[in-house]
Order: structure tokens, then sequence, then C-alpha cells
């Protein structure tokens, strides 16, 4: 698919197709130059995405009055990996029969909530996928789906068409991994477990962006970026997690998007994550309200998304907060081999004084307990985090002694730095360090 006035990017397509090439010779397809025709009044997502649509319904219209059976469409920003044709092979031979529409190429939406369901090695079922840069469509009956759903009223401000396929895409989902009564028209829809096509560095003729080089996004076996390690800082209340929290907020760890916290200086506490713990184990007790399936489906969701948050800022993801020291199985089951812990140990007697201190100052307070209950969630807190570390070796675990970080605090940092994975810059250590105050110590 490719607009007359760009016979640079037609060129440009050709010359970098993967030798060998499965597919018959490409056949161009002149693509509606959005310029040069008028959108229609409910319209709002732009010229460039209307001549998009307008092309590829164009091209299923095609399919159907001509009796073509299937068509594989390819936009002229599609660029391919090295093992092209071996791995559409792959992909082709496990491909399930009743396939109607497969993703070469993608973006897998909404991962966190809804993970892409393994049908074998190189398939998989999807909740929703961006980007129309690669795809196969089959069956006259299933074309027929796809073009009633292209041509419903049922389009929403500022979407594309990639938008409106994913809808359709979610129908298949939702009936047969979520069990709900779909009583809309669906087809079989199936993606690569890794994306074989991306988008050359070329400029968008819809968004007007240009990349540095050919972008692969995130894929079904890494939709919810189960490469990306996610660092848990677990310690009761008051026992130091917020200082070291900070410090890795100054060396430019990804905690959330809006920290809160009770420290003056800052708890390193992400709102969000703040809000989903306390709805699943209101302060003080110490014991969840939400069924497991609830608590690991909420924490990956959140976590996913300041994974991605944090491959874009070429850093990593953390998370600070007491409650997960209980929530720390949920964590594990959520993320699996990506769990890192950070286990932050201060003197229980200390911590329990501390908070017992800090809800005499603030009675009245959602934040303020009994002195009984001060006691009893912190013992509880610190004892399933040291039961999950002792029951699993396998997870790597970073012990902070909170009193040796206000004594030694350059020392204790540079290690936590290499346990990251990091290279935070001279002033980013700078003010890590500085953080560190040694009257944080005063309970002992």
């Amino acid at each position: 698919m490719n607009l007359d006035r760009r016979e640079d990017r037609l060129k440009e397509w050709l010359q970098q197709l993967p030798d060998p090439w499965p597919f018959p010779q490409p056949e161009r397809f002149a693509a509606i130059d959005g310029r040069r025709c008028a959108t229609p009044p409910q319209w709002k997502a732009g010229n460039g995405a209307w001549g998009c649509y307008r092309s590829h319904c164009l091209i299923l219209e095609k399919c159907l009055i001509e009796g073509i059976d299937s068509y594989v469409v390819f936009e002229d920003d599609a660029g391919f990996v090295e093992d092209f044709a071996d791995r559409l092979q792959q992909y082709a031979d496990e491909l399930p029969a009743d396939w109607g529409l497969a993703y070469l190429g993608g973006q897998h939406l909404f991962a966190g909530k809804h993970p892409p369901q393994r049908i074998s090695e190189h398939v998989y079922r999807p909740y929703n996928v961006n980007r129309t840069h690669a795809f196969m469509v089959r069956g006259r009956e299933n074309m027929k789906v796809l073009y009633r759903h292209l041509h419903w009223n049922e389009w929403q401000q500022r979407h594309h068409i990639d938008h409106h396929l994913g809808r359709l895409t979610q129908r298949r989902y939702q009936a047969l991994v979520q069990g709900k009564n779909i009583d809309k028209e669906s087809i079989a829809v199936y993606t690569p477990d890794r994306w074989m096509v991306g988008q050359l560095p070329t400029k968008s003729n819809i968004c007007g962006r240009k990349w540095e080089q050919t972008r692969f996004f995130n894929d079904a076996k890494n939709a919810d970026h189960s490469d990306s390690p996610f660092f848990a800082v677990l310690g009761p209340h008051r026992s130091g997690t917020s200082c070291v929290a900070m410090v890795m907020h100054h060396l430019g760890v990804h905690l959330g998007n809006q920290l809160s916290g009770y420290e003056a200086t800052g708890g390193g506490e992400a709102v969000g994550l703040a809000q989903l713990c306390e709805s699943a184990m209101r302060f003080p007790a110490i014991d969840p309200a939400w069924p497991d399936h609830q608590l690991v489906q909420k924490l990956k969701s959140w976590i996913v998304q300041r994974k991605a948050e944090a491959n874009r800022d070429k850093t990593v993801a953390a998370g600070k907060y007491p409650h997960l020291c209980r929530f720390v199985r949920q964590l594990h089951e959520a993320l699996g081999d990506s769990l890192r812990i950070i286990s932050v140990n201060r003197d229980i007697e200390a911590s329990i004084r501390s908070l017992k201190s800090r809800s005499e100052k603030h009675r009245g307070q959602w934040f303020a307990a009994t002195d009984e209950d001060c006691e009893r969630l912190q013992r509880s807190l610190l004892e399933h985090r040291d039961a999950f570390i002792a029951s699993h070796p396998e997870v790597p675990v970073f012990h902070i002694d909170f009193s040796e970080l206000t004594t030694y605090p350059e020392e204790v940092i540079n290690n936590l730095i290499e346990f990251l994975g990091i290279e935070p810059t001279a002033e980013e250590i700078a003010a890590a360090i500085d953080h560190v105050n040694p009257q944080l110590r005063k309970h002992g």
C-alpha cells in the first residue's frame, strides 16, 4: 500500500525485501491520499488516517468483488527481521485452522490487564492489536465480517482503523478467554510470539514522526515486559524504605508518575500503587480483602505500565509500599522471574516504636493505629517478607541494613547501583548520597 506521491518509499521498500521472499511478487496498491479527498464530518482522526482507513477498505472490497479468498497487505513502512521466511513458515504451520486474520507485525494494547493467550509455541490469541503495517486475511466469510465491522457506525472520535480492528479482536478474546457473551460477529485473530515485521525509520504519513531505526513493539511473548526486571522495595513501616526508594528515585529509577508518602523529603510511594494497596488491605489490616487472582491481576497491570515507561526512559522500574511485604507472594505470581527484591532491614523494635510515635502524632488520621495494631502489623509484614525470601532462594535479593546506609551511604549506594544494573550520572549519584540523613535513625 503506497501513495502515488511517495515513489521514494516504494523504491526503498522493494530494495529491503527479505531474500528469500516467501510470498508471490508484491503488487502495488495505490493508496488513497487523505489530503486530496474530503473527510466526513464525524471523522476527527486526520486526513492521513482517513486515507489509511479507506485504502484498507478498498483492498478488502477488491478481494470480495474479484473472488480472492486470501491476501497479505504491507504498508510501505513495513520492515522485516533477517530470518523472516523461516519465522513466517513456523508461524503459518502452527496457525489454527479457524484463523481469519493473522498479524505479522503490530503492537499489543492493554496487555498488562489482558495478556495474549498462548496457543502454541509460535502462535498467540491477542486481546487488542494496534497498527496495520502487516497482516494476512483469509476466507470469504471472514472478509465479509471484517467488511461489515469496518463500516459500522461505532467509530470513536480520534480513532484510526487499527483501533477499530482492535475492538473486533477483543470480541473473540472476551468470548473464548473471559467467558463473556458476545452477540456481535467475530473472527479468529492470531499473532506470532515475536513480531517479524516492524516499522521502518521513515517519516509517517499519518503522525509525521520519524524514527531512528526499525521499530518492533511489545510482542506476545513479552507483552507484559517479562524480560524487564521490577525491583520491589520491601520493609515494614518506618524501616527506612522511604529513604531507599528516594535514593533510587535520585538514581533515575522509575517508581511511578506521581510520588507521595509520609516523609517530608519524599516517601517514594507512587500514588497509584498506594491506592491499590490500601484498597486491597486497608491499614492497619494484616490480610488482604481481595482474592489472590484479583490482587495478582491488579499488581501486574500497574507494574506492566511502569515497566513500559521505564523501558521508554531507558531505566528500570520499581515500587515501594509497606503492604508489598504482605503481597510478595502475589507479586512473584504476577512477575515470575522478573521480580527483584530490595530488602530493607532495621531493628523491628525500632520500627514499631517509630510507627507508634507517628500514630500518636496523628490520632484520628487514617494512617494512625493503636499500639497493639502497630506491633501486630509490623511483625506480620516482616514475617511474610522474610518467609518468602527464605523459601525462594532463586529470587535475587539485595539486603540493605538501614544503619549501614546512614553510616556509609556512598558504599551502600554504589552496591545498590550494581544490583540495579543501571548507569546513573555523577550528578544523580551525588543527589542520592545527599538524600541520606543520619538523623533518620532517631528511633534506634
